[in-house]
């Protein structure tokens, strides 16, 4: 069975009307994931909740 990671991510974005909002969330994962996955989907599954908006800064870490 593979091994499971905890990670943290948070996304930044700027919607199309200029405000931001930042998503945080915890979630879990193969633990072979790379940082770049993890923070990709991040930041797409903030972009899927606001339509139009950019990403403005993003992170996420392993626990």
């Amino acid at each position: 069975m593979p091994k499971i990671t905890r990670y943290e991510a948070e996304v930044q974005l700027e919607r199309p009307d200029g405000s931001r909002v930042t998503y945080r969330g915890d979630g879990v994962g193969p633990d072979n994931e790379t940082g770049d996955q993890v923070l990709s989907g991040a930041e797409k599954a903030a972009l899927a909740e606001e339509p139009g908006a950019r990403v403005v800064a993003s992170r996420a870490r392993r626990r």
